[in-house]
């Protein structure tokens, strides 16, 4: 009965402590965002501005999916297991919210959130604040499963996770023949969907680098490196694989002129989602090969 209790009282804390992260959010949030809003307690109105609510909503999501991976150890005692949760989510947040802001510095790097949200109400910018909380909330997911109770190493991982992170982000002009900086001045919603599945599969391939033991970070860091190697490998293998089998047709000249003469406003949104479900299904794929194939014993050991 005792153990019922505490279990009960533990889901308590763990809801109300939720609570009280998603309250120190919305005050970080008026502080890093500014916005009209002057006032930290003043109504907010969700249909006034849609994009500044998709924007606003996406980082609580993306909190959820942090918090999902947390679990009380009872082994020790209640306060204890309290204290541990305690320590591990302050940490969890704090990496979380700088995480976000380090993302969105690199790519966003010409935007100003109070111009694109709350003056243009840019729904493309909407989406791509969206799919980085989302693709950085499954990465940081990972990274604290396989840090443990560890600060040091989670220290580590983030850090290492966050250069994965770059390097991916600026493969984007790689893979699309859309212009991110030209479409977004322009609120794309092309762009933002195409963008979209190009983010969250750069974060698929990137968590399941990440996701394996940690009994060295030497051979740790070397396995992740190689599975993010074997992916840039089959990634491509995939893509083009997708686009014969199913006669998938680049019809982007089609819709608009010559490059120094292209009039971007003619894309329409079925090529990002072209592009986007592309990519995205690519990288899907990948990583049934990279990381869920183990080879155990197979191969004998000298």
């Amino acid at each position: 009965m005792n153990e019922l209790f505490d279990k009960l009282i533990l889901r308590v804390v763990f809801a109300l402590f939720i609570c009280l992260t998603l309250l120190a959010y919305r005050m970080v949030h008026n502080l890093i965002y500014p916005s009209n809003r002057t006032n930290l307690l003043q109504k907010f109105y969700p249909s006034k501005n849609s994009a500044e609510s998709l924007h606003f909503f996406a980082r609580l999501v993306g909190i959820g999916i942090v918090f999902s991976e947390f679990s009380f150890n009872l082994d020790q005692g209640f306060l204890y297991a309290v204290m541990d949760f305690f320590i591990r989510a302050v940490a969890g947040f704090i990496v979380y919210l700088v995480s976000l802001y380090t993302v969105e510095s690199i790519v966003l790097y010409n935007f100003d959130y109070h111009d694109e949200i709350v003056k243009r109400k840019s729904t493309a910018f909407a989406l791509i604040g969206l799919v980085h909380a989302l693709g950085v909330s499954f990465i940081l997911k990972i990274i604290l499963s396989t840090a443990g109770t560890s600060l040091i190493v989670l220290l580590f991982l983030w850090l290492f996770a966050l250069v994965l992170i770059g390097f991916a982000t600026k493969t984007f002009p790689l893979m699309s023949r859309l212009s991110f900086n030209r479409l977004l001045i322009q609120r794309s919603n092309a762009l933002a969907v195409s963008y979209f599945g190009f983010f969250i599969g750069w974060s698929f391939i990137i968590a399941s680098a990440l996701n394996v033991p940690l009994t060295q970070i030497k051979w740790y860091a070397i396995q992740v490196v190689l599975k993010i190697l074997l992916s840039l490998i089959i990634l491509p293998i995939f893509i083009k694989g997708l686009k014969l089998i199913f006669a998938l047709n680049d019809d982007l000249n089609n819709l608009v002129k010559e490059e120094d003469q292209q009039d971007t406003t003619n894309i329409e949104l079925g090529y990002g989602v072209y592009e986007g479900a592309t990519f995205f299904t690519a990288c899907f794929l990948t990583i049934v090969i990279t990381g869920k194939i183990n080879f155990s014993n197979f191969y004998p050991s000298f």
